[in-house]
Order: C-alpha cells, then structure tokens, then sequence
C-alpha cells in the first residue's frame, strides 16, 4: 500500500468457436434424433460477481477547528481519481466540533463519511510482519495484507507492523508511513516501490523541503533513528522494532511540533 483496475473479458462457459450454422456439415445418417443446443446464457449470479471498483479512501484530521492538511488530501484524491478513472466528487473540507478523524470513503455509489476519535501518539512498538507488502499506490479499501499484518502485530504485542516488499525492500505499516533520519537528512523507503504516497509524508516533505528516497532493508535499518507519520495523528517516535530499542533524534520532535501549524 496499493493499484488499478484491469478490464477483463470473460468467454462464456460452454460456448464453442466457430458454431455451425449455414453450411454446416448434416447430421449423419442414424443420428438423426441428435439436436445441436446452443449455450445457455450466462447466469445472472455470474455475471453480478464481477469484481467491483474499489473504494478511495481519505482520513482527514480535524484540529482547533479545521482540516490543517485539506489541501494535501484534495491533490492525492484528484490525481486518483484521474489514474483509476473515478469522477473526482464535490467534498466539503470538514469544520468546527471537537478533534477528530474524519474518513472519506469515494464509492461508485457516492461518497460515504464517517468520524472516529485521534488515537494515541505516544510511541509505538513494531515488528516486522512476515506477511509481504502488496502493490499499494493509492489509499483504497483493498487492505488485506495490511489487516494480516496488523494481526501479527497483535499476537506480539506490538502496536503496528512493518511490511517488506517480496525483494526485502522496507515498504510502510499498516496505517503510517515509515521515515529515518540519516545525520540531518530526512529519509523513507522509495515510492518507486509502489507504496502509499502518504499526507503525513507530503506534509513533511513540504516542511523540510526534500526527503531521500532509499531502498534499504530491515537490517539495515537496525540501530536508526526512525518514526512514524500519518495523517491523522501527525508524527510519532518509535520505541522499539523487533524488540531492539529504537534511537531518537532531536528532529523528530521539532517536526512533530509544526506538523500541524
């Protein structure tokens, strides 16, 4: 997390190329009862389990009364929409109330909204998921290996999961993106490996201005000063990965602090 829908065509169970017809050969001599029977039509129930759109997601943080990173959330839905060939709908930024986490989910149907409290943010332990990363470039419902994980994470007492690509390449969590500080250079896995181009990473980026893109895998992450971004809870420190105690570094905290200024 992360893909586009591919058109598929489907031949008709039974049917035969090239179906006698005019000029056929005859039914030969003391065969006569025998009838050539066309296909039966495909049953409605087949044709109704063809695989549907997915939906598009944004989780939109409202703080002190507004949606800091609307903007950011409109740019990623409308380039999309544009790639998946989804109209691009008419939202309302959400306001006023109290701090919450606003989802945004853009179905073929229409455009459902839903609220939820902002979870915690006080540093999290991760382990890496053994379940791997799927393709995952645009925020859709089609989460499976990300729930999978998210259940291993359970079972060992973590908070959250980090996922590798099939080659070993470190991708994303289940619900946050993945950064590392490198010196004083800002760093995260390259989205050239098809993961989600997170907000909370844009917002980052347009705080410091650059961040590098790396493939680099989990052992070489061993012993970094990394943490965790998203949009809905801004930035937040690791404690620990795979059980090893997972360094700080003063820069984390001075982004979390204008994350959402």
């Amino acid at each position: 997390m992360a893909e586009s829908n591919e058109a598929m065509s489907r031949r008709i169970p039974g049917s035969v190329t090239g179906m006698a017809g005019e000029g056929a050969h005859s039914i030969p001599p003391g065969q006569e009862s025998v009838k050539r029977v066309r296909p039966a039509p495909e049953p409605v129930s087949l044709l109704s389990s063809r695989p549907v759109p997915p939906s598009l997601i944004e989780t939109v943080r409202v703080t002190n009364g507004t949606a800091p990173l609307w903007n950011l959330h409109l740019g990623r839905l409308r380039e999309s929409c544009g790639k998946l060939g989804i109209g691009f709908p008419t939202l309302v930024p959400p306001h006023g109330g109290s701090d919450r986490v606003c989802r945004y989910e853009i179905r073929p149907d229409g455009v459902g909204l839903s609220e939820r409290q902002v979870g915690p943010v006080t540093p999290l332990r991760l382990v890496t998921a053994r379940v791997p990363h799927k393709p995952y470039p645009f925020k859709t419902n089609d989460r499976a290996c990300f729930a999978e994980a998210r259940t291993e994470a359970d079972a060992a007492g973590a908070q959250d999961a980090v996922l590798l690509t099939s080659q070993g390449w470190v991708a994303e969590g289940t619900i946050w993106s993945l950064c590392w500080w490198e010196m004083n250079l800002l760093a995260a896995p390259a989205l050239s490996l098809l993961i989600l181009p997170g907000i909370g990473r844009a917002r980052l980026k347009a705080l410091r201005g650059h961040i590098v893109e790396r493939r680099v895998t989990r052992r070489a992450l061993s012993g970094v000063p990394v943490f965790l971004v998203n949009a809905a809870r801004g930035v937040v420190e690791v404690e620990s990965w795979d059980g090893e105690q997972v360094p700080r570094h003063p820069g984390t905290a001075r982004l979390a602090a204008q994350f959402w200024s």
